[in-house]
C-alpha cells in the first residue's frame, strides 16, 4: 500500500488538532487548535481594510498589522466566540504597503495589502 506525503500530512493535522498541557497540581488540560485557519483579509475600499476567520471557541488566534518596514502597528488576540470580523480604519495610516498576519499554535496566514 503506497502512502503518499498528503495522507500523512492530513493524519498529523488530524492528531495535532487538539494539544494537551500540564494544568494546574499536574492534571492534563485541553487546549483546543484549529486543524486550519480560513481566513480572509480583504481591501474594503481606500480607507479600510476586513480580516474574517472562523476559530475553535477558545482558541486564541492572533491578529497583527506591520508596515512596510516590518514594524508592528497593531496587535490584538481573541478567544472569545468561533467567528472574528473586524473592519479596519487605515484612513490615518501613510501609503505604503501593510502586512496582515492572522495565527493560531500552528498556523498563520499572511497578505500584504497596499495603501496608497
Amino acid at each position: 500500500m503506497k502512502t503518499t506525503f498528503k495522507t500523512i500530512a492530513i493524519a498529523v493535522m488530524v492528531a495535532m488538532s487538539t494539544l494537551s498541557f500540564a494544568g494546574k497540581n499536574g492534571e492534563k488540560a485541553e487546549k483546543a487548535v484549529s486543524a486550519e485557519l480560513a481566513v480572509r483579509i480583504v481591501a474594503v475600499d481606500e480607507a479600510s481594510v476586513a480580516v474574517i476567520f472562523a476559530k475553535l471557541e477558545g482558541e486564541e488566534v492572533k491578529v497583527k498589522i506591520y508596515d512596510a518596514y516590518g514594524a508592528l502597528v497593531h496587535t490584538e488576540k481573541e478567544t472569545e466566540g468561533t467567528s472574528f470580523t473586524k473592519k479596519f480604519d487605515i484612513s490615518a495610516l501613510p501609503a505604503g504597503d501593510y502586512t496582515y498576519m492572522v495565527a493560531n499554535d500552528l498556523y498563520s496566514v499572511k497578505k500584504v495589502i497596499a495603501k496608497n
